[in-house]
Parts: structure tokens; C-alpha cells; sequence
């Protein structure tokens, strides 16, 4: 008999995609899974549509909980799950029909501790892309090059959707409760675990860019988290995988200049202002490697070749090519 998987779901005021969601998990192929939705506090009518697909489905485990954040909904389902392996899926995407049994396939026959599948994200409004172009293929990585891939953003991307993992590798680690991204605190710690991590390239995983959602409104004084966990990814890799400190010098300048050029050219709060500064600091100390640096993604390459001729042509630059996205 194949193994259990559980598939956590943590649900906070989703009601409009919620339904979505759940119906492409109880469509899988991959028929040995239990469905744990978290409901973190949720006030709308999350709580009635979670119920709803229990008596479904009875393969759904409902939990219902105080409202304490992602990471700790996240926490409570791992604490509960039963299965030997965890996938994480957000309430607002939805996935493939295939989305487990395809990541189960690369995990196995890869003997791998974690198994990537490509992500396709979608602006709010509209459909993701025809993925009938893909070109299936698998490749396995060692841990030190799984963690040089993801900071690079070459193959794996830095959420922690889209994967399967061995629940094993959850046994010392948790995602950070209080924090936004939480998934580059806890990505690197996971695979720093792993023997062997494959990636699969196909489209299983749909990712909702929200509007109201913490991409598409970036505010880079209430995401400091982004610089304190490339921080603290950065100081990681330094101490255990120094062969690859490039990758990690490239995480810490790309959350430094998507802080920096997001921030007011002028305020009068000195704490903004110092924080502005230690943004542009280190800016500075990375831009000539960014540029010179081929494993890079060009746009940060071009903005690290801008940088050099001011904070304001920056800015500017920025803002044009957000604006043609």
C-alpha cells in the first residue's frame, strides 16, 4: 500500500478561493492522503465551507484554532498530521490533478528527502498559462547545490509549496511564529538536511498573486523580515557551505534593493531613515559581484548596473519596469 501524505492547508480569510482549493485536493490521483485544514481564527465563512468538505470528504481533518499567524497554522497541522510525508499547499492556490502523485513519483524514484514540482503563479483576475509546453524532466540535487539553486532562483523556488517532504526533516525544525517570510527562515534549514532533493519540471502548483496579498503590496517597513532571513540565511551558509557564498550574497542583495527602492526618498522618522541606510549599505558592498555574476536573474543585474548612478535613477529605473509587468 502506498504511504500516507498529509497535505497542510492553513485557511485564514480565503472564502473566495477557498472551495477551489479543496476541490483539487480531493481530486488527486494519489488517493492515500489526509487533508488537514487549519482554520487560524478565520471571520468569514472559511470555518462553514471547511465544515462543508468534511462531511464530504472524509479523508479532510478539520482543526480549528485562535488566530495566530501562517507559521503557527502551519505548526499546529504538522502536530497533528499522520502521514510519513508533509506538502504544504496555501488556501487561496490550487493544484493539479497529479499535484501528489507527481511529487511522490520524483521523491521515490529519485530515493530523494525532498521533491520540488515547477510553480506557475497568476496575477488575481485571471488563469495561469497553458502548460501544455512543459518539458518533463527530473534532476537531483546534493544539499549544498539544492541551497545554492533555491537562493538563485534557478529551479527551486524559495516557498515551501510545491514540494513534498520527508516528515523526518520537521523534527527539530518549525516555521518562526511572528514573522513574515517564513519560508526562507525554514527552507534552507530543510534541505541542509537532505541527502538528495529533486526537481521535477512540471506545472502542478497554481500560485494566486493576490492584490491585497504580501507581494503585491510590499511595504519594506513592515517586511524587514525579508532582510533579517537573508540575513540570517546568509550568515548560515558562510559558517557551513562557504563554497557557495555567492548564492547567499546575491539573496541578501536582492532583498536589500527590493527594500530599498520601495522606501520614501525622505522621512522624518530616524529609525526609517537608519534603516534605509544600512539597506543601501548593502547595496553597495554587492552590486559589482551582482552584475558581473551570470548565475544572477538579469533583472537584479540591471538594477545592480543602475545603482552605481544614484539612488534616484533607481528609483526611477524601478518603477518603469514594475510598471511594464
Amino acid at each position: 500500500m502506498k504511504p500516507l501524505i498529509s497535505i497542510i492547508v492553513p485557511v485564514y480569510k480565503v472564502e473566495e478561493y477557498l472551495d477551489k482549493c479543496i476541490e483539487s485536493l480531493v481530486n488527486q490521483t494519489y488517493t492515500n492522503i489526509e487533508i488537514i485544514l487549519i482554520n487560524d481564527g478565520s471571520p468569514d465563512n472559511c470555518p462553514h465551507i471547511c465544515e462543508k468538505w468534511k462531511k464530504i470528504d472524509d479523508r479532510i481533518v478539520v482543526l480549528n484554532k485562535n488566530n495566530g499567524g501562517l507559521s503557527d497554522a502551519r505548526n499546529a497541522g504538522m502536530k497533528i498530521a499522520k502521514g510519513e510525508y508533509f506538502i504544504f499547499v496555501d488556501s487561496d492556490d490550487y493544484v493539479s490533478k497529479d499535484y501528489v502523485e507527481y511529487l511522490y513519483k520524483v521523491l521515490e524514484s529519485t530515493n530523494a528527502d525532498i521533491a520540488v514540482g515547477k510553480m506557475q503563479s497568476f496575477l488575481e483576475g485571471t488563469s495561469p498559462k497553458n502548460t501544455k509546453i512543459d518539458n518533463d524532466y527530473v534532476l537531483t540535487f546534493s544539499a549544498i547545490d539544492a541551497i545554492r539553486d533555491f537562493l538563485y532562483e534557478k529551479h527551486f523556488a524559495t516557498s515551501i509549496q510545491s514540494k513534498i517532504y520527508k516528515k523526518e526533516l520537521f523534527n527539530d525544525v518549525e516555521f518562526p511564529v511572528g514573522k513574515r517570510y517564513e519560508d526562507l527562515y525554514t527552507l534552507y534549514r530543510l534541505v541542509s538536511k537532505c541527502n538528495t532533493v529533486s526537481y521535477g519540471n512540471k506545472s502542478i502548483y497554481y500560485y494566486l498573486v493576490r492584490k491585497d496579498g504580501i507581494i503585491g503590496t510590499l511595504d519594506p517597513l513592515k517586511n524587514k523580515d525579508f532582510l533579517l532571513a537573508a540575513k540570517e540565511v546568509h550568515m548560515y551558509v558562510v559558517n557551513h557551505f562557504c563554497t557557495i557564498r555567492k548564492s547567499a550574497d546575491f539573496k541578501l542583495f536582492q532583498a536589500a534593493i527590493e527594500m530599498f527602492v520601495r522606501l520614501p526618498n525622505k522621512t522624518n522618522n530616524h529609525e526609517q531613515e537608519c534603516y534605509k541606510e544600512e539597506l543601501w549599505r548593502y547595496v553597495k558592498k554587492y552590486r559589482l559581484q551582482i552584475v558581473t555574476d551570470n548565475n544572477c536573474k538579469l533583472k537584479y543585474r540591471i538594477l545592480a548596473g543602475v545603482s552605481f548612478f544614484g539612488q534616484n535613477l533607481l528609483k526611477c529605473f524601478f518603477q518603469i519596469v514594475s510598471r511594464r509587468k
